[in-house]
């Protein structure tokens, strides 16, 4: 992760990058910030930066061994520790046993909330723990020596979910930890931390994105529209993780908006030919897919419905949707828009059931064409 990759916070990066030139790095930093904050970005951009060998005057080199292995997030001197579920049959469950997975996440999404890491796991129901056998399992890392780099960081992601045994076994380590040795905690709630903890640690504090901030981020990152890439991040009131969870359901809307046109310019003109072309490739994507492009199918026609009553105002649709909904409202009226629904919520819980997909959306297509006619 490098400092550039990380929309504003500018005086933080350009603080912490001052440390390090002066040599003044505290052994002890608490990042502390809202969720969907750049607390987790700037603490892996700062362990990068400080471990750095061919380190530049704003940011890492991005080129060397150790910010290439940093760039996986599997750089041996960096120890990660973060919130564990008991799944799996996991007895004694560490963070070495889902590391693979929280690096697929982290490296995805650094913005991340604890609730989405659970879901990742599958098991978001659940609430995680930092049980005392991490403490244990790091008391005997911590003996022996780096490995490749000048200095060992270890991470620990979220420790307000420490429990009390595994904070005071930590406590030792954190006060006085091995020369070469730094301790980064990634928190949103401080308050629930030992106070000897906290008061051995200095803080780095970052504040919410501005608005100008995600808007650019999902211009430059997601290819966004800047109208589109304003409107959400308004919406996402400082928090980058919300923007990016709205941004998704965007680009996967913008997508199913033009695959319902199609279809049913498809199914108006009644071309089996192009229809068996339309099966078959929709019948590639996954399920969940076709079930969200039912489901967003459904949602077009309520707002045709809508428009249909002289209710536009209520109407929930973007620019585009908008114009198409009041062009195809014509053809959803009284006589079919029930037997719509019926029918598309029905292959919706087909498709729940495993049934063939080419087969339903063939026939649920023929009988559009039947509908809209």
């Amino acid at each position: 992760m490098l400092f550039a990759e990380i929309p504003g916070n500018t005086a933080i990066k350009q603080n912490l990058i001052k440390v390090v030139a002066n040599n003044r790095v505290a052994h002890a930093q608490l990042f502390l910030g809202n969720s969907g904050s750049a607390k987790l970005a700037i603490a892996l951009a700062f362990a990068q930066y400080l471990n750095c060998e061919k380190r530049k005057e704003t940011d890492s080199c991005n080129i060397c061994h150790s910010c290439l292995m940093y760039n996986s997030l599997s750089h041996p001197d960096l120890h990660i520790i973060f919130p564990v579920l008991k799944i799996n049959n996991i007895k004694n469950p560490l963070s070495d046993n889902f590391i693979s997975q929280w690096r697929e996440i982290v490296l995805e999404n650094p913005y991340l909330s604890l609730t989405q890491w659970y879901q990742h796991l599958g098991a978001e129901n659940k609430q995680g723990v930092i049980y005392k056998y991490e403490a244990e399992q790091l008391q005997k890392k911590v003996t022996l020596k780096n490995y490749e780099s000048a200095f060992r960081v270890i991470l620990i992601w979220m420790p307000e979910k420490m429990n009390h045994v595994t904070a005071n076994k930590l406590l030792k380590l954190i006060e006085e930890p091995p020369k070469g040795t730094f301790f980064f905690m990634v928190t949103e709630d401080f308050e629930k931390l030992l106070p000897t903890i906290t008061s051995r640690m200095q803080m780095v504090k970052t504040k919410p994105f501005k608005t100008e901030n995600i808007t650019n981020y999902l211009e430059q990152k997601k290819g966004l529209l800047a109208e589109k890439s304003l409107q959400i991040a308004r919406l996402a009131n400082g928090n980058l993780n919300t923007a990016l969870q709205l941004s998704q359901t965007e680009i996967k809307e913008e997508t199913h908006l033009k695959e319902f046109q199609s279809w049913m310019q498809i199914c108006y003109k009644a071309n089996l030919k192009e229809l068996a072309k339309w099966t078959d490739e929709i019948a590639k994507n996954g399920r969940e897919n076709q079930k969200e492009f039912l489901q967003y199918s459904l949602k077009l026609i309520r707002e045709c419905l809508l428009v249909n009553t002289l209710n536009e105002s209520l109407l929930k649709t973007d620019k585009e949707e908008t114009i198409f909904v009041r062009n195809f409202a014509p053809f959803i009226h009284g006589e079919n828009s029930v037997s719509i629904f019926e029918k598309t919520e029905k292959a919706i819980k087909n498709i729940e059931r495993n049934a063939n997909p080419k087969i339903l959306f063939y026939e649920l297509s023929l009988q559009m064409m039947r509908l809209l006619k």
